[in-house]
């Protein structure tokens, strides 16, 4: 029973060293400053280019082929991100001259290895009278990955 023990608070100790070793490795690791801002460029030239710009067209500069949507908005992919930007969000919208048109007020732009964040504030209906509008928070997050987005989240709710 008591070599049972020893051995069980053996293991149970080696794990909890291994894992901690694992752990004290990965906070020692320095974050890519460098490959953060990189990735906050790709993005912001994004959102700046394709969104403000209406230029949809610009999109495959920024935009992976197998680009992963989270948002119920648009389905998978490039070229559904597009027709989704073309067909719904900017329909109608001919591409803006650069340097013609207001770019968005980003409060925050968060970059974590190869996610990159955007918050800004944003007028929407209001959920309780349709006759108003109200302010809220709105967030877009985006993984890069070799320069390229190729994945996407928000906080749409259709």
């Amino acid at each position: 029973m008591a070599l049972g023990l020893a051995l069980g608070f053996g293991l149970l100790a080696g794990g909890v060293l291994s894992r901690s070793s694992a752990q004290a490795a990965q906070a020692t690791r320095r974050p890519d400053r460098a490959l953060e801002a990189a990735n906050k460029k790709v993005v912001l030239d994004m959102w700046h280019d394709v969104i403000n710009g209406r230029n949809i067209d610009a999109a495959p500069k920024y935009i992976a082929t197998g680009y992963i949507q989270h948002s119920p908005s648009a389905g998978q992919g490039l070229q559904a991100v597009m027709d989704f930007f073309r067909n719904k969000e900017f329909k109608g919208q001919a591409p803006r001259a650069p340097g013609t048109y207001p770019l968005t007020k980003f409060e925050f732009v968060l970059a974590e290895g190869d996610l990159v964040q955007l918050m800004f504030r944003r007028k929407m209906a209001d959920p309780h009278d349709a006759a108003k509008q109200v302010e809220i928070w709105w967030y877009d997050t985006y993984r890069v990955k070799n320069g390229m987005i190729v994945e996407h989240w928000d906080c749409a709710a259709e």
